[in-house]
């Protein structure tokens, strides 16, 4: 099997259990995976539609699974690789993407459409639920954009489909917001200068009561970023933080072009030497992060909570 990525777009309750039962079900007749990603209500309406299949089915809240799109990459990569080491030839997946407010949209878009590209050799069918009465119209329009095969009524290939590399360069990740001024404002001029960096940032979260992982954790993204901007980016490099109760949000610019690959920090790093490391480490541990490239400037924005 090669990876097939459809949307099923539904609007009541007896066309997703009409679509998804039968897709599970054939796929363990087939000895393959099955998982579902799905909201409490949607968990309770496969199981009673599967039956004693359903013991046969890893069932995960979304609302867990669907929080920083660069983990839940990496769930996916590590669910379907021990699903294979097991002895299963594929995985059927129904992954039932939590959007969240409207200013994460755009992130979760960008999330569809890049598991074209990082699982385009991975034996796994996904298909995709999207709800009509809860999501805007926005939403259930990108989902054309993201999948190439689509099931509305009927199933067949999306015409508006995308390839990820275009949409991913044509749809910005959303900067996290920001007050106006920042709390700190420190230059970076080398390796060393990112040391009382992070001993300003690590005071700010001691401060707010933040525990030791989180303040890790915090500044192991920190760390990855500012090198990165020092290893490839030019010219000016500063850092800029902005905090709240319960999150700091951190940026760092320079005057460099920016990672040329658009799918950067989504593709699992093969090696710990390949270039996009410090940006899929930041992305795994950061709550949100942004590149942006405009006016000859790069900023890179990430926000991690406690």
């Amino acid at each position: 099997m090669v990876f097939l990525h459809e949307a099923l777009v539904y609007d009541n309750d007896e066309k997703y259990v009409a679509a998804l039962t039968p897709f599970l079900i054939e796929g363990l007749g087939r000895r393959e995976a099955a998982i579902a990603v799905v909201p409490g209500h949607n968990t309770g309406l496969l199981r009673e539609s599967l039956g004693e299949d359903a013991e046969q089915v890893k069932f995960i809240d979304s609302a867990v699974w669907y929080q920083r799109p660069a983990s839940t990459i990496a769930g996916w990569t590590d669910l379907v690789g021990a699903a294979t080491e097991r002895g299963h030839p594929a995985v059927r997946i129904v992954g039932e993407v939590e959007f969240g407010p409207g200013e994460r949209h755009d992130s979760w878009t960008r999330y569809e459409s890049a598991i074209n590209d990082v699982f385009a050799a991975v034996p796994a069918w996904v298909i995709c639920p999207y709800d009509t009465r809860r999501l805007p119209g926005r939403v259930l329009a990108d989902a054309l954009r993201t999948h190439p095969v689509v099931r509305a009524g009927r199933r067949g290939r999306s015409e508006h489909y995308q390839q990820p590399e275009h949409l991913l360069r044509t749809m910005a990740e959303p900067l996290p917001p920001v007050s106006p001024a920042p709390l700190v404002e420190m230059s970076l001029t080398g390796p060393l200068s990112v040391r009382p960096v992070r001993q300003a940032i690590e005071a700010i979260a001691h401060n707010l009561g933040w525990d030791r992982s989180a303040v890790n954790g915090l500044l192991l993204v920190v760390n990855e970023v500012a090198l990165n901007s020092l290893a490839h980016g030019r010219g000016d490099r500063r850092v800029q933080v902005w905090v709240e109760r319960a999150a700091i949000t951190c940026e760092v610019t320079d005057d460099g072009d920016g990672p040329a690959d658009p799918l950067v920090g989504y593709r699992p790093p093969e090696n710990p030497r390949e270039a996009g490391v410090g940006l899929w480490i930041a992305n795994q541990l950061s709550d949100w992060l942004a590149i942006e490239h405009r006016d000859g400037a790069t900023r890179v924005r990430f926000r991690c909570s406690r």
